[in-house]
């Protein structure tokens, strides 16, 4: 049986968490890989939610909160495209940057887990979660490619 999307997006945002805590220190080796890492699994995350789960928050009658979470993907996706083009020689601006990022992405995720997931799980049955999880799954597969650019 397929996982939870809840589950699954739960586990995904410990993850990202952990990378933009070990990518927010000074000093840190292995740096340009560490974050083409975080976004290897950051990017397509945000484009599964936005092609999978937002769609049916709006079915669901959670349009607002949907929408507001597509703009903050899209906050995220401009100050990741910004940090994309610094360098990362110039430490002290390249980690204020991370963490600027970093900031929206734990308010972002604080909010789907504290009122977007609780509101989804009274709204829709556990078949329908995992029904949703698949889909999420293979929504993030498809976008893997698009993470890599």
């Amino acid at each position: 049986m397929a996982q939870n999307v809840i589950d699954i997006l739960k586990q995904e945002h410990q993850m990202v968490l952990s990378q933009f805590s070990e990518l927010s220190s000074k000093g840190t080796s292995n740096r340009e890989q560490k974050y083409n890492s975080l976004k290897e699994n950051l990017m397509p995350h945000m484009i599964g939610e936005e092609q999978t789960v937002y769609p049916k928050l709006m079915e669901s009658g959670m349009t607002d909160m949907a929408l507001e979470a597509i703009e903050e993907h899209n906050a995220v996706k401009t100050l990741l495209s910004q940090l994309d083009g610094a360098s990362t020689s110039q430490e002290d601006v390249w980690v204020a940057k991370l963490t600027v990022i970093q900031e929206n992405v734990k308010h972002h995720i604080g909010e789907e887990e504290e009122k977007i997931f609780p509101q989804m799980q009274q709204k829709m049955g556990s078949d329908e979660l995992s029904n949703l999880g698949s889909r999420y799954q293979e929504a993030k597969r498809s976008a893997m490619p698009v993470a890599a650019r």
